[in-house]
């Protein structure tokens, strides 16, 4: 009887060896096919500024719900001078309600009092195909602009007022040049000065905008 067991001893030893042996060849393949996917699943997602337009696109929605109207393009002061952003104002529906609450918007964006306010850079306001992040001055950028025909200052008008329809009518337009800061109430334009075969780009694949 103990010679029938030390003979199994070396099987079982065998047996242990070759189970070990497979176990890391097979973690040997599955970790180039795990990198794979994982690099695979990371370059299927959105770029950055895609999400970022789409979370612009859910603040303005999200505002129309609160309000019931989009926000005006600019607020106007009491003297006609514009005042503040659209971005400004939809900075609560960008979990950035501890910002706009620091807001003073009985002064201007860039009254001294509104300065550091308006120098906090808002990822959601930047492109990663753009390295300018601040002004001259120090304002932080956005590179996006709002459609002044539809955002316009000093007016309130409804989703249900777009006659041509939301799913036709531009909203923000990411650009590649002549930015200006989130807080600027000026960063509006028209569509047709900054879309255009004879329009720069940000990069080769053309400009990202918001429906």
């Amino acid at each position: 009887m103990e010679k029938e067991t030390s003979e199994r001893k070396p099987d079982h030893f065998l047996s242990v060896l070759l189970i070990v042996v497979v176990s890391l060849l097979l973690i040997g393949i599955s970790f180039p096919i795990y990198d794979e996917l994982r690099f695979k699943f990371r370059d299927s997602r959105p770029p950055l500024n895609r999400r970022n337009m789409k979370r612009i696109g859910l603040a303005l929605h999200n505002y129309h719900w609160t309000y019931h109207t989009l926000p005006p393009g600019a607020i106007i002061s009491e003297s006609g001078i514009p005042a503040h952003s659209w971005q400004a104002l939809i900075l609560p529906f960008l979990d950035q309600e501890f910002l706009f609450k620091q807001i003073d918007l009985k002064k201007p964006w860039n009254d001294p009092a509104n300065q550091k306010v308006f120098q906090q850079e808002i990822p959601v306001y930047l492109s990663p195909k753009s390295k300018m992040k601040f002004s001259r001055d120090g304002y932080a950028l956005s590179h996006f602009v709002g459609n002044q025909l539809v955002l316009k200052p000093g007016t309130n008008i409804s989703l249900e007022d777009i006659r041509d329809g939301t799913s036709n009518t531009i909203l923000a337009i990411e650009i590649a040049e002549n930015f200006k800061p989130w807080g600027d109430p000026t960063s509006l334009t028209e569509p047709i000065k900054v879309i255009g075969p004879d329009k720069k780009t940000p990069d080769s694949g053309g400009s990202f905008i918001l429906l």
